[in-house]
């Protein structure tokens, strides 16, 4: 595993987190599609939750709310894994003190009741997702992005308010695969 993150941070958020087979739609290729990525954009400041859906084209992606200052995605064997948003940071976040293969090894050995249902399921269905600000719709991207694998599958969304690590505190969400789940 890398065992650095990939921070995605911009002058505030919302953040996406989304397939990439949806990516044209929010790049708006033509002046038309440019509108209506830019609508898709002003829906996402209308979340009030740390975390939801917004329905694009004909599929969902995921809204991280504008509360968090940086988000980050970490993979446990591209089946489950943490998007991670942040609180507040410590020093050693600014020097790059946080490691993927640390960190994972902690948030893995959190009790699952110490997770907030959230009654939130994701389908992926294509496995190449990305992860960005939301203000970078259109072609000219400005901000860091991620893009990462998750295998195809419903997952279900938990969340954690905020986990301290290193003198930071994080906001959690953790993604487990799901056989079978009676929500979208």
């Amino acid at each position: 595993m890398n065992s650095e993150l990939t921070w995605i941070e911009c002058d505030g958020g919302p953040y996406i987190l989304i397939e990439s087979r949806y990516l044209g739609i929010w790049k708006g290729e033509s002046d038309e599609a440019f509108e209506k990525a830019k609508q898709y954009y002003e829906e996402t400041g209308l979340m009030e939750d740390y975390i939801g859906k917004l329905k694009i084209g004909s599929g969902k992606c995921l809204i991280v709310s504008e509360d968090a200052a940086a988000c980050a995605w970490i993979s446990d064997n591209n089946t489950s894994g943490f998007l991670i948003g942040v609180n507040y940071v410590s020093e050693d976040y600014a020097d790059g003190g946080i490691k993927a293969d640390a960190l994972l090894s902690q948030l893995n050995k959190i009790p699952e009741e110490q997770f907030l249902d959230i009654n939130l399921t994701y389908q992926v269905a294509d496995q190449e997702l990305y992860l960005f600000a939301a203000c970078d719709f259109g072609n000219d991207w400005i901000y860091n992005y991620d893009k990462f694998n998750l295998l195809p599958g419903d997952y279900c969304i938990k969340m954690m308010e905020e986990y301290i690590y290193d003198g930071s505190s994080l906001l959690l969400f953790r993604f487990s695969k799901q056989e079978n789940t009676g929500y979208q």
